[in-house]
């Protein structure tokens, strides 16, 4: 996180950032599957569009093959200011997860078990266990959505995907999807024309305005899935964090007790 903890009130102010934190780890599963396309010329933005998100799909081998990924086991380091943490996170459908982040004898933990939202946070001896606010339970519980706004999208109410253009990432030009909840812009995602892979992701405030930036890089397979080794998230042009996976673990088989809320 933030240079170092130094007693209660530092990681008290660690605990009021952490959830900006966990976006980081878990727009993970919105870009665990790679698909490819061919611009189609003269089409209506709709169709291609549909054309997108159907190949998408079946490359996923089908929807039985998105559901098939019902937990995930994600661990690695976080670096913030030139200093690096130990993350553990725990993803199991529908909506369980679990995160924590490690440094010398501190640790902070959140978890969502399907009801309750609770943070648990340890330096030394010293222990403390509270539920989440309603701000940061509503958002924890929309990080725990298992499936990104591309997949089953006419299954989501909510969901509106359109494609806003091409725009130049880096040295290449990508493909750019919006999509809107309950007609406001929520997210847009920047597509590799040629492998389809995610390579940027960026929040929409409500005003319009472009909130939080994910970008992923060193894409691996695993067992069939395609997971970015690293993620940068920035707001603006402040780097807020850099995540570099270890492992990843598909469905490790995770018992449900586990995203609990402590007893202590």
């Amino acid at each position: 996180m933030f240079g170092c903890f130094v007693g209660l009130a530092c990681l008290n102010w660690v605990a009021s950032f952490i959830l900006v934190q966990m976006r980081l780890l878990f727009i993970l599963s919105y870009v665990f599957i790679s698909f490819s396309f061919e611009a189609i010329a003269n089409a209506s933005d709709s169709f291609v569009v549909q054309r997108i998100l159907e190949r998408y799909t079946e490359t996923l081998g089908g929807p039985r093959s998105a559901a098939a990924l019902s937990s995930l086991s994600i661990e690695g380091s976080q670096v913030q200011d030139g200093t690096s943490y130990q993350f553990s996170m725990r993803k199991k459908r529908p909506n369980l997860i679990r995160y924590s982040l490690t440094v010398g004898e501190a640790s902070i933990s959140c978890g969502f078990n399907g009801r309750q939202g609770w943070q648990h946070t340890k330096v030394e001896e010293a222990v403390t266990l509270e539920d989440l606010s309603t701000d940061q339970l509503s958002a924890l519980r929309g990080e725990a959505d298992f499936d990104s706004p591309l997949i089953r999208h006419l299954e989501k109410s909510w969901n509106q995907i359109s494609l806003v253009g091409r725009e130049q990432l880096g040295d290449t030009y990508v493909n750019v999807l919006e999509v809107k909840k309950f007609l406001r812009p929520f997210v847009r995602y920047y597509l590799n024309p040629s492998s389809g892979l995610i390579l940027k992701r960026v929040q929409i405030h409500p005003d319009g305005t472009s909130g939080l930036e994910t970008q992923y890089r060193d894409y691996r397979e695993i067992d069939g899935y395609q997971f970015a080794f690293e993620v940068e998230n920035r707001i603006g042009e402040q780097l807020v964090s850099l995540v570099r996976i270890e492992t990843i673990e598909v469905n490790p088989g995770l018992l449900s007790f586990y995203f609990e809320k402590p007893n202590n």
